[in-house]
């Protein structure tokens, strides 16, 4: 029977044989896939090859939601943005609400942010819209569940807004 490999980049959930004899279940990203096995990395970082024999079921599943990031205190997203040099007015947004229905790029490990940013447990925050939906796939990649950009420029506040952005505030000045 045909096997329909998942994408690379694709998130997805499997039960496996383990090597003691036990099913276990393992998420994680496609970083490859191929006749044989595929090969996933899990939020950890860690690297799993799983051949076809092994595999009891499988999945695709969408990125972590996490928590919502509107209720996150403006004090810690203040924090994160202060630790990463940044001022300006707040937006957050879920990375699962931007990227989730998108075709996932090919996982590259170990790979830098698309622009600069900084991650700090489940955010991400950067200054620039210059690659949203890189920077949401790479937050993914990373155990992010938000985005935060601060920024006072006019025209990256349409970008954020048009992306799917919440503005939150007030905060303090930047």
């Amino acid at each position: 029977m045909a096997r329909q490999l998942p994408e690379p980049g694709r998130r997805v959930s499997l039960r496996r044989v383990r090597a003691d004899g036990e099913q276990g279940d393992l998420i994680g990203f496609v970083i490859t896939a191929s006749e044989s096995g595929l090969r996933l990395r899990d939020r950890r970082g860690h690297d799993h090859q799983v051949a076809w024999p092994d595999v009891v079921a499988l999945r695709s599943i969408g990125v972590a939601r996490g928590r919502d990031p509107l209720r996150t205190p403006l004090a810690e997203l203040d924090a994160l943005a202060e630790a990463a040099g940044l001022t300006g007015r707040v937006f957050v947004a879920r990375v699962a609400d931007l990227v989730d229905r998108l075709v996932p790029p090919p996982l590259e490990p170990g790979s830098p942010p698309p622009q600069p940013a900084e991650v700090a447990g489940e955010w991400v925050t950067t200054g620039t819209a210059a690659d949203l939906t890189g920077l949401a796939w790479w937050a993914a990649h990373h155990d992010a569940r938000s985005l935060q950009v601060r920024t006072a420029d006019p025209e990256v506040v349409a970008l954020l807004l048009a992306a799917g952005f919440t503005e939150r505030g007030p905060t303090r000045p930047g």
